[in-house]
């Protein structure tokens, strides 16, 4: 005898696999939605996905560099394009990718004559300790050349959450005074407007977007 409410015969089987494809078709379309149309599986990738197909408006935050200048958050690159990276100079992990390749991208924007369309900002997110003279070392340590690659943070504590918010980064304390935290590169275009982002171990990508766009 069957169980209380278990398929009864073909009919019940024909429902049951019904359903299942229904569930598994259902599955497949979430997915795919929460994917960009199964193109990436991380936040990260659908970031740079959403980023590509509309360009979002920054929030009006307010930035001071290690030189004591204040500036709009989506007008830190005077009008020029920006290559924007997130860090704390005390990280010994990821923040280390993201110092040289921007030290690479700003060797490459000289060489190649790039230097008058884009600028390099590096926004920390630990304004507690990365003061304008910590940011001011940091920067001579890995060769910023202020006149084209910014260090900053921001102006007022309190805007932290919007700033991370808008970038899509995500900053957890590890309990011993650093941060875990995922990284990318940003594109702030000329109107102000973050509008691409490209994975952290990859300024060759970025590079190669920068010299396709001069022709």
């Amino acid at each position: 005898m069957n169980a209380p409410g278990e398929p009864r015969g073909r009919q019940g089987w024909l429902r049951t696999g019904c359903a299942i494809a229904l569930l598994a078709a259902l599955a497949a379309l979430l997915f795919g939605v929460s994917t960009r149309g199964f193109r990436v599986v991380t936040s990260d990738g659908a970031r740079q996905v959403d980023l590509a197909r509309s360009p979002a408006t920054l929030p009006a935050i307010e930035l001071t560099d290690a030189h004591g200048a204040r500036m709009p958050l989506a007008a830190a690159g005077d009008g020029r394009k920006t290559v924007v990276t997130l860090l704390y100079t005390h990280c010994v992990t990821v923040c280390r990718s993201s110092a040289s390749g921007q030290a690479y991208l700003q060797a490459e924007l000289v060489r190649r004559g790039l230097a008058g369309d884009y600028r390099l900002l590096s926004i920390s997110f630990d304004p507690w300790r990365d003061t304008a003279d910590v940011l001011r070392a940091y920067g001579r340590k890995n060769g910023a050349d202020p006149a084209l690659w910014r260090l900053a943070t921001v102006s007022r504590d309190e805007d932290l959450p919007a700033l991370l918010d808008a970038f899509g980064v995500v900053v957890l304390p590890d309990g011993l005074g650093d941060y875990s935290h995922n990284a990318a590169y940003f594109l702030i275009d000329a109107h102000g407007r973050l509008a691409r982002a490209y994975d952290i171990d990859r300024p060759d990508v970025v590079l190669a977007d920068m010299v396709h766009a001069r022709h």
